[in-house]
């Protein structure tokens, strides 16, 4: 079913802020009640398959892979400050740096330095200081990633008891996701396992009719 010019322009204001509300308000649809449509969109499966061909969209144009992250990733966790310096313990200049190392330097502050004052006053050089990334966070994804540090996905969805609710849920891991509460893997293994439960209802639903019919014409 194609989306309306509205709901088009929720999905395209959705993939640039995450936030449904936000999202409805800006695509036109009335402020006051924007969160309640905000919230009943994302549950529409038209809705949710064109935001996430538009993420796909993103992480193609932007040449976004899980490969890409995860060297990234490495690169930062495994940093050796060492590599900053040469073999005399002087600082090697950044563009000298190796990719690796270049990669884990987030910030530079460059100051002026002087000699003198008054009109004996010379510039004499620069002081840079080098920002570096936290290993921290990048050593934890990493353990994540690789299953090195089992943890529960700590995100509750409400009761699933039919297909309307399996919806529900789906929509919900959808935002999750996108607002950065799941980290991909997590957001894919309570998909798989909410759409397992979707088939195990529906299949209790089919042997339920398939016992009325045989009690029926018994």
């Amino acid at each position: 079913m194609p989306l309306t010019p509205k709901q088009a322009a929720f999905v395209a204001e959705y993939l640039v802020h995450h936030n449904a509300s936000e999202a409805a308000r800006r695509a036109g649809y009335s402020v006051k009640t924007a969160g309640q449509i905000g919230e009943k969109l994302l549950k529409k499966a038209e809705i949710r398959a064109a935001i996430a061909a538009g993420l796909a969209k993103q992480a193609d144009t932007l040449e976004i892979t899980a490969e890409r992250i995860l060297k990234e990733r490495a690169r930062l966790a495994f940093l050796d400050p060492r590599k900053l310096f040469d073999e005399e313990g002087a600082p090697i200049p950044i563009q000298d740096l190796d990719p690796d190392t270049a990669a884990a330097i987030v910030g530079i502050d460059v100051l002026e330095q002087y000699e003198g004052s008054g009109e004996d006053r010379r510039f004499v050089g620069y002081v840079k200081k080098y920002r570096l990334a936290g290993k921290d966070p990048s050593l934890a994804a990493l353990e994540k990633r690789f299953g090195l540090v089992e943890k529960p996905v700590r995100f509750k969805l409400h009761p699933v008891t039919d297909a309307a609710s399996c919806a529900q849920a789906q929509a919900a891991i959808i935002e999750a996701l996108a607002g950065g509460q799941l980290l991909p893997s997590e957001a894919d293994a309570l998909s798989r396992l909410v759409e397992n439960h979707r088939r195990s209802l529906e299949t209790q639903e089919l042997e339920r009719r398939v016992a009325a019919l045989e009690e029926q014409h018994g």
